[in-house]
């Protein structure tokens, strides 16, 4: 509402404490640091909000601000030549007025057609010169070689087209201050780099999607009060277009510790189920003193997973509506370790550890922040769920590498581990060196299609085609543990086999595949 906005500067420890004039509902609108990413929901994408109660104390909060490494971008033409002077900026990201401090968004490349940038994974970017332009992301080649090439070249089509439209209720009213997103397709995204635009609705529900290309686009809609909706096949140029969001059905309930503590501070995520598939609908990062959350979906079937600093994440799912849901953090499973370079053993300072795992929310509110390690290489990572476990380590100049076959233990600590990593020699190509049946999958109903069979991998030699469709992994049923559930099943230590339920045509058959090390 009206109700002003409230600036604090964080102590020496980092510590800070808002203190409202009134209680109520508030959005955290920046966080910013010098040497760090700034957080903003314009930025994110995805709000924190508060709800503050008079006379009751919401403490222990932690948000996250990640370090802007320094990357090194690099704009060429067809030939290879670099091209001085080149514009480049970023692209499908807006900063809002209230960032304290904005992050630089537009460069010019210097005699080497060379730049030093700072942005987040999975961002884009677009280089001109006159009449040539070219795109590039921060994808993990870059994150991992901490380099990136900006081809460009005539004929081009500028991406400036827009997606202009109208959020409205059943009842033909605005909606406004919904977020409004446009993603690309995942064949066209990876066909040429294209990011996700964002938008709020205005007082009138107006909104204007920028920096698009003639492409197709899924535009959704996202507001407390309402349903997700999203549209399909939508193509960039769209003007006029009209989204109508119903009331939905309401889910409540609460997050608390194993002994029944409130947790004040979490993102909770919805995945509607649907066949093998989980498709992410909604996110919350919600304060709370009382641990309660509140939204309102299309009727279904869900998982809802709660993630909360210091906590491993856990999951109920229910049929919406639903209320007084109940989703119980614990502590989880620890692993220790040290990451080390495979040619010299040195200790690998700020290598990155994180859980294989679907992610989401806002970055003050990670829903799978991992770790670094210190400058001895050592690290430890917190808040394992209980199950199977992947994780992926990955540091600058270093082949990123995903090591399973591990189960994790409420309560339990795995480890000591040492993960050596390879470094990239000049002119390679970084790679992804894991263990699996060399599959690429997709959900199909309610099986796993086959995509892409890796040549040399378990899967070949077993007989799997593309086509082909995965019902089960190690006896469970992919409608029951989805794609992620089935791929940390596939995932292990190689030289073992898995059971893998193949349907091929309407017969199928359990067949023991067996793992092993692959690159992608």
């Amino acid at each position: 509402g009206d109700l002003g906005a409230v600036t604090v500067r964080t102590k020496h420890d980092g510590g800070f404490e808002l203190a409202p004039q009134q209680p109520g509902g508030f959005t955290l609108t920046a966080i910013a640091a010098p040497g760090f990413l700034p957080y903003a929901p314009e930025y994110q994408h995805s709000p924190v909000h508060l709800v503050l109660a008079k006379g009751r104390a919401v403490r222990g909060v932690t948000v996250f601000l990640f370090p802007a490494l320094d990357y090194h971008g690099r704009v060429v033409d067809e030939a290879g030549k670099p091209v001085a002077g080149a514009h480049v900026r970023l692209v499908g990201t807006v900063l809002g007025e209230q960032v304290l401090e904005k992050l630089q968004t537009e460069w010019t490349a210097d005699k080497d057609g060379a730049f030093t940038f700072h942005a987040p994974d999975d961002t884009v970017f677009e280089a001109a010169a006159g009449s040539k332009r070219g795109w590039a992301a921060l994808d993990s080649h870059v994150a991992t070689t901490h380099q990136m090439t900006i081809k460009i070249a005539a004929g081009a089509t500028a991406r400036d087209a827009t997606i202009t439209g109208k959020i409205v209720d059943e009842a033909g009213k605005p909606i406004a201050e919904a977020l409004v997103r446009a993603d690309p397709t995942a064949k066209q995204k990876s066909e040429v780099p294209r990011a996700t635009a964002f938008a709020t609705t205005g007082n009138d529900g107006t909104f204007e999607l920028h920096d698009l290309d003639t492409g197709e686009y899924e535009v959704s809609a996202e507001d407390e009060d309402h349903a997700p909706i999203a549209k399909e096949h939508v193509t960039g140029g769209t003007h006029d277009l009209t989204l109508t969001m119903g009331g939905g059905v309401l889910v409540t309930g609460t997050v608390s510790s194993g002994e029944g503590t409130a947790v004040p501070a979490f993102t909770l995520l919805a995945f509607k189920r649907e066949g093998a598939a989980r498709r992410i609908v909604a996110t919350r990062s919600i304060v709370s003193v009382t641990g309660a959350f509140s939204l309102r979906v299309e009727p279904g079937t869900y998982d809802f997973v709660a993630n909360a600093s210091g906590w491993a994440p856990a999951a109920v799912s229910a049929t919406a509506p639903a209320k007084d849901l109940s989703v119980q953090l614990t502590a989880g499973a620890t692993l220790v370790g040290r990451v080390v370079s495979a040619v010299d053993q040195k200790p690998l300072a700020y290598a990155r550890i994180m859980r294989e795992a679907l992610g989401g929310g806002s970055s003050a509110q990670p829903t799978n922040e991992g770790t670094v390690t210190r400058e001895d290489g050592t690290f430890e990572l917190r808040g394992i769920p209980p199950g199977r476990l992947s994780v992926l380590v990955g540091a600058g100049e270093f082949h990123m590498k995903i090591e399973a076959g591990m189960t994790a233990v409420e309560g339990q600590t795995i480890g000591p581990v040492t993960y050596a990593l390879d470094p990239v020699k000049p002119g390679e190509e970084p790679t992804l060196q894991l263990v699996g049946i060399g599959v690429s999958l997709g959900p199909d109903g309610d099986a796993l299609k086959v995509q892409m069979v890796v040549p040399g991998g378990g899967a070949q030699a077993a007989g799997i085609v593309v086509g082909d469709h995965i019902v089960s992994v190690d006896g469970a049923q992919v409608t029951e543990i989805g794609l992620d559930g089935a791929v940390a099943r596939i995932r292990g230590q190689e030289g073992t086999t898995v059971a893998i339920g193949l349907k091929r045509g309407d017969q199928v058959t359990v067949i023991p595949v067996e793992r092993r090390k692959l690159k992608t």
